[in-house]
């Protein structure tokens, strides 16, 4: 992957992209884009996305609810905002209290970023997110491979 394409995978909030639910559906299984879409109300079509740092107003992202808040204050992640240090952003710790039940640190992954540790954060993330068993890219949480339908075991 090229190092634009590998930057557009820096989420805003902390989040590898390429272990998303919606960039691995649309990218890998389209009966999990299908079943993602059948939950979010909306066409299979809807749910796509190129990852955080190549949002189009036609990807799923380009109304997250971090991107729409970032954008209105003018930060690009939320490690920048005030309320991200106090822990006062309910949004923000509710979903990192999610991730980090499935062994993914958002507020480490964001100090990696804000440290200027980018290319090794993805590096980490990239080996990190692959099916033990296939090695193809898995969506962050999952307890099974979405390709060989292996039992991925959690961090």
């Amino acid at each position: 992957m090229s190092d634009s394409n590998q930057n557009d995978l820096v989420g805003r909030c902390g989040l590898y992209c390429g272990a998303c639910v919606i960039y691995r559906a649309e990218r890998d299984d389209p009966e999990m884009r299908k079943r993602f879409a059948a939950r979010r109300n909306c066409p299979p079509e809807k749910v796509r996305c190129r990852g955080c740092g190549a949002v189009t107003s036609d990807c799923w992202g380009f109304k997250c609810r971090f991107a729409l808040c970032l954008n209105k204050k003018g930060y690009q992640y939320c490690f920048e905002c005030r309320r991200y240090d106090s822990a006062a952003c309910d949004q923000f710790e509710e979903f990192a209290l999610n991730y980090l039940d499935d062994g993914v640190d958002l507020r480490a992954n964001l100090t990696m970023i804000k440290e200027r540790k980018t290319a090794e954060w993805l590096g980490l993330s990239e080996k990190r997110f692959r099916c033990p068993h296939c090695r193809k890219p898995v969506v962050a949480g999952a307890s099974k491979c979405h390709h060989c339908r292996k039992d991925i075991p959690l961090p």
